[in-house]
């Protein structure tokens, strides 16, 4: 269901983008005979912010109005001997290079001949293979969990993983491995990091975006760092104009039917509770008409999404020590023996059964008695004679996520454009716990934080030289944590040798367990760099275009899997020996006999690298239906190092001195092994050639 409120009209973008997501329009102006004219005042004005972009025509006739912000615009031309032109409704999108030909009749400038037909989006001098996708129908469709990235499968050549209840995006594009696609917003890079792979775990809200373009193959050589397509993500800003939104969603489980699974009670079955709310809010307008303008929004999102959770939990029976009612799926009693009377007979080990099939209490271990208080309590009849799922109940994952976008767009001059953007989004999960004890709980909370700092300067050098400059600094934080994290457990156990960190893993075979084997993980910060400087001169026919981009990407992370031990209790130890149907994982644990220990935790890893690019770009206009797309574009990571030299590989020419055969693993930086796992490629060029042409006559 969704109750929207809105006060005066969306916001319609005049973004800066990123890797030229900005718009061009370029031709040639000439007389009625075909005649070039050189000198002609070419200018375009953005309807919504009044922000006017003039250049003049070169020596072949020739201009290129270049980094536009997506927009409607009115085109003038004038030059003496002739009438002005005026070109109207014309709407320019996400990295669009559209072709306006114009040619001038004779006569005063006082007079002017205007077009009000809207120019042709096909008409366009590039030759990528993309897909646009607008405001309005982003705002429209019917998006899961209301995610703007899910738009991408309109293109029909991206496969979705998991991307749902605060997943990050995980796609392939145009055939590309999963995150391996290259995603631009606002003018810099949307990934946190370029760490073996560049992940995306920024999701704009949708009330945020004025448009999405999904380049699939073909596109120029200014765009680069992608084994599988590029997006190219342009938010909103503000205009002359106050404009904003208010929304919410919601969902509730009193529109569901209870799931076939879900627990009874009272003879009637339970649904799983479901609260689901996302809202928030957009305003932007004017600083200063004409001049500055902002965008701001909030998106709040409050997802509690009901499940069900089944274990297999001890009995009270079983609690006490008596096994003589545990069977195994046969209808068997499973017969348990004490460990203390292991001994050899006949060459073979042999232990002496618990009578009854009973542990005396005075066998109890004392940490195995202060950790059966932490198993839930059965509450229904198992599903099988050896007691599988014997407890039930609801539980309910949280998810909370916020965004915040703050945007400021100021023109200094007719030579001089500034662009700057916040962007901040935190998607914290967690669940409520059907343990006794939520510190027991096998699930694991997350604590995800990100930021980017986004800027960029664009500078008029002269009409036919155009200056760029970018900058982004993105930072996140990602805590997985057990819920027992900070709560003293291995000392309140009565554990001895581990450090207090976190709820001790117990896995009794048979049952469920009691904590995880992930117990905490932090990485922060995870943090990139961005500088992206490109130049356009325009030439006669020729659109030149040269840039460069250096990225730094760094993760700092202590990893605390199991810093406070993880404790096996199988069936062998009261079990008879060779004999594999006795024993049982919690009497094993009732007489404190773990057979299998791990306690693990990593030193500080501090890993680092750098991505690397550079291009050439020349689009060169033969013909009025005719450009060439000619480019290069060279491109390389530096192999991740750590700080800390703490890596690895394997040497297979160095000799073994325990085995005297080849093959020995090599530490780095230590007996000159290199701390590098492997040289930098510096000969990763990529050519790209491509064309656009129309047939003569056809509608502008």
């Amino acid at each position: 269901m969704k109750v929207r409120f809105v006060f005066l009209a969306l916001c319609v973008s005049v973004a800066l983008l990123a890797q030229s997501p900005q718009a061009t329009i370029n031709g040639t102006v000439s007389d009625s005979q075909g005649g070039v004219i050189v000198g002609a005042e070419v200018s375009a004005a953005n309807v919504q912010t009044g922000v006017k972009t003039t250049v003049k025509t070169n020596e072949a006739g020739v201009y290129s109005l270049r980094f536009l912000p997506i927009g409607n615009y009115v085109i003038d031309v004038s030059q003496a001997g002739f009438k002005s032109y005026s070109h109207s409704n014309i709407t320019l999108t996400t990295g669009q290079v559209l072709g306006l030909d114009i040619q001038l009749e004779l006569g005063a400038v006082s007079e002017t001949v205007s077009v009000s037909a809207s120019a042709s989006l096909l008409e366009t001098r590039t030759s990528d293979v993309s897909q646009l996708v607008e405001a309005r129908s982003i705002e429209d469709m019917p998006l899961g969990d209301r995610r703007s990235m899910n738009m991408i499968n309109m293109t029909g050549g991206a496969v979705f993983v998991a991307y749902d209840s605060g997943q990050k995006p995980n796609f392939s594009l145009a055939g590309g491995r999963t995150q391996s696609q290259m995603f631009w917003i606002d003018g810099g890079s949307g990934q946190n990091m370029r760490l073996g792979v560049g992940q995306i775990d920024t999701d704009p809200p949708v009330e945020t975006l004025q448009e999405v373009k999904v380049m699939a193959n073909g596109y120029a050589a200014e765009y680069g760092g992608s084994a599988g397509g590029v997006i190219v993500a342009t938010t909103k800003s503000g205009t002359n104009q106050f404009r904003g939104s208010l929304f919410e969603y919601l969902r509730n489980n009193r529109l569901d039917a209870p799931s076939f699974f879900a627990p009874i009670a009272g003879g009637k079955k339970q649904k799983a509770p479901l609260r689901y709310n996302v809202f928030g809010g957009t305003i932007g307008g004017p600083l200063r008409r004409d001049k500055s303008f902002f965008f701001f929004s909030y998106e709040g999102s409050r997802r509690r999404d009901g499940a069900i959770s089944t274990l297999t939990v001890p009995t009270d029976t079983q609690k006490a020590g008596d096994f003589s009612r545990t069977l195994n799926a046969q209808g068997v009693m499973i017969p348990i023996y004490d460990p203390a009377t292991t001994r050899t007979e006949s060459g073979r080990s042999v232990r002496d059964a618990f009578a009854g099939n009973r542990i005396p209490s005075a066998r109890f271990d004392p940490v195995a008695l202060n950790l059966l208080k932490y198993y839930p309590v059965a509450n229904r009849a198992p599903d099988t004679l050896a007691g599988a799922n014997n407890f039930r109940a609801n539980y309910v994952n949280l998810l909370t996520r916020n965004t915040i976008l703050a945007k400021v767009d100021h023109n200094l001059g007719a030579k001089d454009r500034l662009s700057g953007r916040y962007l901040y989004n935190s998607d914290d999960s967690g669940n409520t716990s059907v343990y006794p004890e939520p510190a027991a709980d096998t699930a694991n909370s997350t604590r995800r934080h990100q930021q980017f700092w986004y800027m960029s300067w664009t500078r008029v050098i002269t009409p036919s030289l155009i200056n760029e400059f970018r900058f982004t600094y993105g930072n996140r934080i990602n805590h997985a944590f057990s819920k027992s994290i900070g709560g003293g457990w291995p000392a309140k156990l009565g554990i001895k040798g581990v450090p207090d960190n976190a709820f001790p893993q117990i896995v009794a075979t048979g049952f469920t367990n009691l904590s995880n084997a992930s117990q905490e993980r932090r990485q922060f910060p995870i943090e990139q760099l961005q500088y992206v400087e490109n130049l356009s001169w325009i030439r006669g026919r020729h659109a030149f275009k040269f840039g460069t981009e250096l990225r730094s990407a760094r993760n700092y992370e202590t990893n605390l899997p199991t810093a406070s031990g993880a404790f096996s209790f199988s069936t062998q130890p009261t079990g008879q020996p060779g004999v594999a149907a006795s024993g049982n994982g919690l009497a094993t644990l009732l007489v404190g006999f773990p057979p299998g220990f791990a306690m693990r935790q990593t030193p500080v890893l501090d890993r680092k690298n750098w991505y690397l690019a550079g291009f050439v770009q020349d689009d060169w206009t033969l013909r009025k239906n005719l450009t060439l797309n000619l480019g290069v574009r060279w491109e390389t990571d530096t192999p991740i190092m750590d700080a800390g030299d703490r890596m690895n590989s394997f040497d297979p020419q160095a000799i073994n001195p325990v085995s005297g055969t080849p093959g020995v693993i090599r530490f780095a930086g230590v007996n000159g092994w290199p701390s590098n796992p492997y040289d930098t490629n510096m000969r990763n060029f990529g050519p790209r050639i491509g064309f656009a042409w129309k047939p003569l006559g056809s509608s502008a």
